[in-house]
Protein backbone atom coordinates (compact mmCIF):
# COMPACT_ATOMS: atom_id res chain seq x y z
CA UNK A 1 0.00 0.00 0.00
CA UNK A 2 2.09 3.17 -1.43
CA UNK A 3 1.75 6.66 0.49
CA UNK A 4 -0.79 5.28 2.37
CA UNK A 5 -1.05 7.90 5.81
CA UNK A 6 -2.16 5.88 9.33
CA UNK A 7 -5.67 6.63 9.77
CA UNK A 8 -5.00 8.35 13.27
CA UNK A 9 -2.96 11.03 11.16
CA UNK A 10 -5.10 11.37 7.88
CA UNK A 11 -8.92 11.49 9.84
CA UNK A 12 -9.97 12.06 13.00
CA UNK A 13 -11.80 10.05 15.31
CA UNK A 14 -14.80 10.66 16.55
CA UNK A 15 -16.06 8.93 19.15
CA UNK A 16 -17.36 10.62 22.66
CA UNK A 17 -14.79 12.83 24.58
CA UNK A 18 -15.17 14.27 28.02
CA UNK A 19 -16.55 17.72 27.32
CA UNK A 20 -14.84 20.22 29.93
CA UNK A 21 -17.18 22.79 28.87
CA UNK A 22 -17.39 26.00 26.22
CA UNK A 23 -14.16 28.12 26.22
CA UNK A 24 -16.02 31.03 26.80
CA UNK A 25 -17.48 34.46 24.75
CA UNK A 26 -14.88 36.37 22.91
CA UNK A 27 -13.74 38.87 25.40
CA UNK A 28 -10.89 40.82 23.73
CA UNK A 29 -8.51 40.56 20.73
CA UNK A 30 -4.72 40.99 20.48
CA UNK A 31 -3.77 42.55 17.22
CA UNK A 32 -0.56 41.02 16.49
CA UNK A 33 1.96 41.86 13.15
CA UNK A 34 1.90 39.39 10.11
CA UNK A 35 4.17 36.72 10.53
CA UNK A 36 3.75 36.66 14.93
CA UNK A 37 4.57 33.10 15.73
CA UNK A 38 4.82 31.91 19.67
CA UNK A 39 7.43 29.07 18.94
CA UNK A 40 6.14 26.48 21.79
CA UNK A 41 3.14 25.93 24.17
CA UNK A 42 5.65 26.77 27.29
CA UNK A 43 6.22 30.55 26.10
CA UNK A 44 2.39 30.53 25.21
CA UNK A 45 1.67 29.90 28.95
CA UNK A 46 3.97 32.01 29.93
CA UNK A 47 2.70 35.68 31.31
CA UNK A 48 5.76 37.57 30.27
CA UNK A 49 5.34 36.12 26.29
CA UNK A 50 2.44 38.40 26.78
CA UNK A 51 3.52 41.36 28.78
CA UNK A 52 6.76 41.62 26.63
CA UNK A 53 4.77 41.65 23.26
CA UNK A 54 2.50 44.43 24.58
CA UNK A 55 5.29 46.61 25.50
CA UNK A 56 7.13 46.06 22.72
CA UNK A 57 8.32 48.45 20.10
CA UNK A 58 5.90 49.75 17.87
CA UNK A 59 6.50 47.55 14.68
CA UNK A 60 6.37 44.50 16.72
CA UNK A 61 3.90 45.76 19.08
CA UNK A 62 0.67 43.55 19.82
CA UNK A 63 -2.18 45.58 20.31
CA UNK A 64 -4.97 44.70 22.80
CA UNK A 65 -8.45 46.41 22.07
CA UNK A 66 -11.30 47.42 24.43
CA UNK A 67 -13.76 44.92 25.50
CA UNK A 68 -15.99 43.17 22.55
CA UNK A 69 -20.05 44.70 23.67
CA UNK A 70 -21.35 42.99 21.03
CA UNK A 71 -20.19 40.37 17.76
CA UNK A 72 -22.45 39.19 15.09
CA UNK A 73 -20.53 36.49 12.61
CA UNK A 74 -21.66 36.19 9.39
CA UNK A 75 -20.29 32.68 7.33
CA UNK A 76 -20.23 32.78 3.61
CA UNK A 77 -21.72 30.08 2.38
CA UNK A 78 -18.92 27.54 0.16
CA UNK A 79 -17.71 28.33 -3.56
CA UNK A 80 -18.75 25.72 -5.82
CA UNK A 81 -18.79 25.48 -9.48
CA UNK A 82 -21.17 23.42 -11.39
CA UNK A 83 -20.12 21.85 -14.83
CA UNK A 84 -22.53 21.22 -18.03
CA UNK A 85 -23.26 18.34 -16.90
CA UNK A 86 -24.78 18.97 -14.13
CA UNK A 87 -21.72 18.13 -11.67
CA UNK A 88 -21.02 20.63 -8.49
CA UNK A 89 -17.59 20.70 -7.10
CA UNK A 90 -16.13 22.64 -4.37
CA UNK A 91 -13.91 25.76 -4.97
CA UNK A 92 -13.00 27.05 -1.85
CA UNK A 93 -14.78 26.79 1.99
CA UNK A 94 -16.72 29.90 3.08
CA UNK A 95 -15.15 32.50 5.29
CA UNK A 96 -16.22 33.98 8.40
CA UNK A 97 -16.83 37.75 8.47
CA UNK A 98 -16.77 38.95 12.13
CA UNK A 99 -17.99 42.70 13.11
CA UNK A 100 -17.61 43.56 16.66
CA UNK A 101 -18.71 46.58 18.35
CA UNK A 102 -16.36 47.58 21.24
CA UNK A 103 -17.71 48.70 24.94
CA UNK A 104 -17.93 52.15 25.16
CA UNK A 105 -14.52 54.61 24.95
CA UNK A 106 -13.05 57.84 25.31
CA UNK A 107 -13.10 60.31 22.28
CA UNK A 108 -8.99 60.18 22.69
CA UNK A 109 -9.14 55.71 22.30
CA UNK A 110 -11.36 56.38 19.54
CA UNK A 111 -8.76 58.59 17.83
CA UNK A 112 -6.48 55.99 18.72
CA UNK A 113 -8.04 52.82 18.03
CA UNK A 114 -8.62 54.32 14.10
CA UNK A 115 -4.82 54.44 13.72
CA UNK A 116 -5.07 50.69 13.35
CA UNK A 117 -6.89 50.61 10.59
CA UNK A 118 -6.26 48.87 7.43
CA UNK A 119 -3.40 47.98 9.14
CA UNK A 120 -2.03 44.07 8.70
CA UNK A 121 -2.71 42.26 11.36
CA UNK A 122 -3.74 38.44 12.52
CA UNK A 123 -5.25 38.18 15.56
CA UNK A 124 -5.20 35.77 19.12
CA UNK A 125 -8.22 35.70 20.73
CA UNK A 126 -8.86 36.39 24.51
CA UNK A 127 -12.46 35.05 25.91
CA UNK A 128 -14.72 35.91 28.87
CA UNK A 129 -13.01 32.38 30.52
CA UNK A 130 -9.22 33.26 30.71
CA UNK A 131 -8.35 31.28 27.34
CA UNK A 132 -6.14 31.99 24.57
CA UNK A 133 -7.19 31.47 21.28
CA UNK A 134 -5.00 30.30 18.36
CA UNK A 135 -4.12 27.79 16.36
CA UNK A 136 -1.39 25.14 15.23
CA UNK A 137 -0.19 22.90 12.66
CA UNK A 138 2.40 21.01 13.56
CA UNK A 139 1.59 20.55 17.26
CA UNK A 140 4.50 23.05 18.10
CA UNK A 141 3.99 26.49 17.64
CA UNK A 142 1.01 28.66 18.92
CA UNK A 143 0.06 30.81 15.69
CA UNK A 144 -2.65 33.73 15.17
CA UNK A 145 -5.52 33.14 13.87
CA UNK A 146 -4.61 34.78 10.14
CA UNK A 147 -7.10 38.12 8.47
CA UNK A 148 -7.97 39.49 5.57
CA UNK A 149 -8.53 42.55 6.95
CA UNK A 150 -9.02 45.18 9.76
CA UNK A 151 -11.40 47.57 9.25
CA UNK A 152 -12.49 50.15 11.90
CA UNK A 153 -16.15 51.34 11.16
CA UNK A 154 -17.58 54.61 12.38
CA UNK A 155 -18.85 54.71 15.58
CA UNK A 156 -22.55 54.63 15.98
CA UNK A 157 -24.90 57.06 16.84
CA UNK A 158 -26.49 57.09 20.18
CA UNK A 159 -30.30 57.28 19.56
CA UNK A 160 -32.35 56.98 22.81
CA UNK A 161 -32.35 53.15 22.88
CA UNK A 162 -28.36 52.49 22.46
CA UNK A 163 -24.94 54.26 23.48
CA UNK A 164 -22.33 54.89 20.90
CA UNK A 165 -19.75 52.04 19.68
CA UNK A 166 -16.88 51.88 17.58
CA UNK A 167 -17.18 48.97 15.61
CA UNK A 168 -14.57 46.68 13.70
CA UNK A 169 -15.01 44.37 11.16
CA UNK A 170 -12.46 41.43 10.05
CA UNK A 171 -12.69 38.49 8.08
CA UNK A 172 -10.70 34.99 8.44
CA UNK A 173 -8.70 33.81 6.05
CA UNK A 174 -9.20 30.37 6.67
CA UNK A 175 -11.87 28.48 8.46
CA UNK A 176 -9.73 25.56 9.37
CA UNK A 177 -8.11 27.83 11.90
CA UNK A 178 -11.26 28.09 13.79
CA UNK A 179 -11.95 24.26 13.69
CA UNK A 180 -9.62 21.46 12.30
CA UNK A 181 -6.28 23.37 13.60
CA UNK A 182 -7.91 25.20 16.80
CA UNK A 183 -5.98 24.90 20.11
CA UNK A 184 -7.54 26.77 23.46
CA UNK A 185 -4.88 27.41 26.03
CA UNK A 186 -6.04 28.19 29.96
CA UNK A 187 -2.90 29.72 31.43
CA UNK A 188 -4.95 30.69 34.78
CA UNK A 189 -4.99 26.27 34.72
CA UNK A 190 -2.14 24.54 32.96
CA UNK A 191 0.42 27.61 33.49
CA UNK A 192 3.12 26.72 35.72
CA UNK A 193 2.54 29.89 37.62
CA UNK A 194 -1.29 30.35 36.32
CA UNK A 195 -2.47 34.01 35.49
CA UNK A 196 -5.68 35.08 34.28
CA UNK A 197 -5.20 37.42 30.32
CA UNK A 198 -8.65 39.00 30.88
CA UNK A 199 -6.66 40.47 34.42
CA UNK A 200 -3.48 40.64 33.64
CA UNK A 201 -2.95 41.64 29.85
CA UNK A 202 -3.37 45.53 28.87
CA UNK A 203 -2.87 48.12 26.45
CA UNK A 204 -0.59 50.30 26.75
CA UNK A 205 -1.86 53.67 28.08
CA UNK A 206 -0.81 57.67 26.61
CA UNK A 207 0.56 59.79 29.07
CA UNK A 208 0.80 63.53 29.28
CA UNK A 209 3.56 65.23 30.75
CA UNK A 210 3.48 68.70 31.92
CA UNK A 211 6.38 71.01 33.24
CA UNK A 212 4.91 72.91 36.37
CA UNK A 213 8.34 74.74 37.04
CA UNK A 214 12.26 74.51 36.38
CA UNK A 215 15.50 75.81 38.22
CA UNK A 216 18.82 75.30 37.16
CA UNK A 217 19.15 72.17 39.17
CA UNK A 218 15.85 70.65 39.10
CA UNK A 219 12.06 70.83 38.10
CA UNK A 220 8.30 70.05 38.76
CA UNK A 221 6.24 67.75 36.89
CA UNK A 222 2.70 66.52 36.40
CA UNK A 223 1.79 62.83 34.60
CA UNK A 224 -1.47 63.01 33.65
CA UNK A 225 -3.96 60.43 31.26
CA UNK A 226 -6.40 62.09 28.92
CA UNK A 227 -9.07 61.82 31.60
CA UNK A 228 -6.87 63.82 33.65
CA UNK A 229 -5.75 61.04 36.07
CA UNK A 230 -2.57 61.48 37.98
CA UNK A 231 0.23 58.71 37.34
CA UNK A 232 2.00 58.39 40.47
CA UNK A 233 4.18 55.06 39.34
CA UNK A 234 7.13 56.49 37.33
CA UNK A 235 10.55 56.40 38.34
CA UNK A 236 13.59 58.17 36.75
CA UNK A 237 14.71 55.76 34.49
CA UNK A 238 11.20 56.58 32.58
CA UNK A 239 12.29 60.00 32.17
CA UNK A 240 13.98 61.53 29.12
CA UNK A 241 15.07 65.34 29.00
CA UNK A 242 17.09 67.12 26.81
CA UNK A 243 18.23 70.31 26.07
CA UNK A 244 17.11 71.11 22.30
CA UNK A 245 20.20 72.70 20.84
CA UNK A 246 22.29 69.20 22.06
CA UNK A 247 20.65 66.93 19.81
CA UNK A 248 20.28 63.03 20.92
CA UNK A 249 21.95 63.63 24.27
CA UNK A 250 19.90 63.21 27.14
CA UNK A 251 19.90 64.49 30.93
CA UNK A 252 20.48 62.15 33.23
CA UNK A 253 18.47 62.45 36.69
CA UNK A 254 19.69 62.55 39.87
CA UNK A 255 16.24 62.05 41.42
CA UNK A 256 12.96 61.70 40.94
CA UNK A 257 10.74 62.00 43.69
CA UNK A 258 6.34 61.35 43.44
CA UNK A 259 4.52 64.11 45.93
CA UNK A 260 3.30 63.30 48.57
CA UNK A 261 0.46 65.42 48.85
CA UNK A 262 -0.17 66.08 45.00
CA UNK A 263 -0.94 62.55 42.69
CA UNK A 264 1.07 62.19 39.73
CA UNK A 265 3.51 65.08 40.48
CA UNK A 266 7.02 64.16 40.73
CA UNK A 267 10.35 66.68 41.68
CA UNK A 268 13.09 66.03 39.34
CA UNK A 269 16.81 66.93 40.45
CA UNK A 270 19.66 66.62 37.80
CA UNK A 271 22.97 68.04 36.79
CA UNK A 272 23.35 72.44 36.60
CA UNK A 273 21.70 73.33 33.32
CA UNK A 274 22.24 77.02 31.62
CA UNK A 275 19.04 79.06 30.08
CA UNK A 276 17.36 77.43 26.64
CA UNK A 277 14.99 75.21 25.65
CA UNK A 278 14.43 71.94 27.09
CA UNK A 279 12.54 68.60 26.06
CA UNK A 280 10.51 66.14 28.56
CA UNK A 281 8.69 62.85 28.02
CA UNK A 282 8.74 59.45 29.31
CA UNK A 283 10.60 56.86 26.80
CA UNK A 284 8.95 54.89 24.76
CA UNK A 285 8.48 50.67 24.85
CA UNK A 286 10.05 48.72 25.23
CA UNK A 287 13.12 51.27 26.49
CA UNK A 288 11.07 52.15 29.60
CA UNK A 289 11.67 50.88 33.28
CA UNK A 290 8.02 51.00 33.66
CA UNK A 291 5.74 48.78 31.26
CA UNK A 292 1.84 49.83 30.09
CA UNK A 293 2.62 54.03 29.93
CA UNK A 294 4.04 56.19 27.19
CA UNK A 295 4.34 59.82 26.20
CA UNK A 296 3.30 60.50 22.72
CA UNK A 297 5.19 63.96 22.07
CA UNK A 298 8.12 65.75 23.84
CA UNK A 299 6.59 68.80 26.09
CA UNK A 300 9.07 71.78 25.38
CA UNK A 301 9.67 73.84 28.47
CA UNK A 302 11.70 77.27 27.98
CA UNK A 303 14.40 77.98 31.21
CA UNK A 304 15.92 81.56 31.60
CA UNK A 305 18.40 80.97 34.31
CA UNK A 306 18.11 85.24 34.98
CA UNK A 307 14.23 85.03 36.01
Amino acid sequence: MYNVTQTSEKYGNTGDQPFPGNVGKWFKWLLVPKGTEIATEALALLKDTWVDSLNAAPGDRFFLTPKIFNGTPTQEANVKETSDFGYESEVRKGKLNYKISFDEMSTYSKNQINKLDGKDFDVYVVTEKDYLLGYTVDNIKFLPLQLDYFSILPETQIDGKANAHVECEVRFSDTRQLNEFAVALNPSVDAIIPWYPTIDLKGITDLFLEVVSMTATGAVINLKNYGKVPYSAAVKEDLYMRKTTVDGVAIALTTMTPSATVDGQYTLVFPTQTSGTFYFSLYGQPVATTQWVETRLNTSFTFNAGS
